[in-house]
């Protein structure tokens, strides 16, 4: 594309600003997909250092490329003018808070110390009688045999449940993904598979029989239930009053203990959710989202790809509060967090690889006034 570098440095300012037209924003997509980063950064650096320098050339590659990732996941574009936009060793991140604006990247690169994001899978794996195999040390192959039925960890990582015989003895099996834990997969009995987030477990029977297939649930997880519409399958956690029954379908269920409520998502398929104090009952359609605290409502448009971003290898916020941000953090970063000087009542919306470190994670907080400490394990937030 023959643009001079003055038409290419107006067009980068007004993309700043949030004005540029979207034959505009082509073009600087183009322009930029031509030429090479280092002549890119000389043409937009050159004669300007103080109005484009090498900060804002930063920013506008972490921009550039952050679209083009959101584009490929589902075209959904940010207000380019309140974007706090990072580089951070390779990931890409835009985040968004009406209220401020960026500030100092200085008090970020001061943290002494980090913590880095979950590079392996740390499962337990319960069997009936007690005994707990640890998955990541454990080699590919024979797992167990437990009432006719096969463990196995297939070349994957991935648990699967293999039938061996015919038998009327019931075992169960608990599946736990720990904080600070890859998110992993099993494959039950019936050919259901689930997918758990850190901070996450699950509890079922070796091999299905009777007249219901049930497990229950404690955390976030993700599930394609096999079809067999004599026998439903049902996900419960007692503790909480959930119970969420399918014949064949595919939904999250996001049911920890520290949050406020449970929250069932359906993909596709047809689910019936039960809970709260009343024992209320709905049915859901596809991209509706079923919440249940006290009483049970209903949401009828959910972001689905926001729901999922987590088994995707993201973070997704959407105008998300703090705390819920910063809950998410302590589970996937193994960490606590504590606010000794009052919880901010920041929001923020954006999306950031699962791949972060801590400290990277935490510079979202950063560009927002937020200030963030680590301390080992610790994380103190103060307004």
């Amino acid at each position: 594309m023959h643009l001079s570098k003055e038409a290419i440095k107006l067009i980068a300012r007004k993309y700043f600003d949030g004005t540029a037209s979207e034959a505009e924003i082509i073009q600087l997509h183009t322009w930029y997909d031509e030429v090479n980063a280092g002549d890119a950064e000389v043409i937009l650096t050159s004669g300007t250092e103080e109005e484009f320098g090498a900060e804002t050339w930063q920013r506008l590659q972490v921009q550039m490329a952050a679209e083009k990732v959101k584009q490929r996941r589902r075209p959904r574009w940010w207000a380019a003018a309140a974007a706090a936009l990072l580089l951070m060793g390779g990931l890409t991140a835009i985040f968004v808070n009406s209220s401020r604006h960026p500030k100092s990247m200085a008090a970020v690169e001061k943290r002494a110390k980090d913590i880095p994001a979950p590079s392996a899978v740390h499962a337990v794996l319960t069997l009936a009688g007690g005994k707990q195999i640890l998955l990541d040390s454990a080699e590919n192959g024979l797992l167990a045999s437990q009432a006719a039925t096969n463990i196995v960890k297939n070349d994957s990582g991935q648990i699967v449940y293999i039938a061996n015989g015919h038998t009327q003895e019931t075992q169960y099996n608990t599946l736990t993904i720990p904080a600070g834990s890859r998110a992993m997969s099993v494959m039950l009995a019936d050919g259901t598979r689930v997918w758990l987030n850190a901070a996450s477990s699950i509890t079922y029977p070796t091999s299905f029989s009777g007249k219901e297939r049930r497990v229950v649930i404690d955390g976030e997880g993700y599930f394609e239930v096999a079809s067999n519409p004599a026998v439903p399958f049902v996900v419960a956690r007692p503790d909480k009053g959930l119970e969420v029954q399918v014949l064949g379908t595919h939904f999250n269920v996001n049911a920890y203990g520290d949050e406020p409520e449970i929250r069932v998502t359906l993909i596709s398929g047809a689910v019936r959710v039960s809970g709260g104090r009343s024992r209320q009952s709905v049915a859901l359609s596809p991209g509706e989202q079923a919440r249940v605290a006290s009483s049970l409502t209903v949401l009828k448009h959910v972001d689905v790809d926001d729901v999922l971003a987590w088994k995707e290898g993201l973070f997704v916020f959407d105008a998300t509060d703090i705390q819920i941000m910063m809950r998410q953090a302590a589970r996937w970063y193994n960490i606590t967090v504590q606010y000794p000087n009052g919880i901010p009542h920041e929001h923020f919306t954006g999306s950031l690889s699962t791949d972060a470190s801590l400290s990277e994670f935490l510079k979202i907080l950063d560009y927002s006034g937020v200030a963030a400490t680590i301390k080992g394990k610790t994380v103190l937030i103060n307004p």
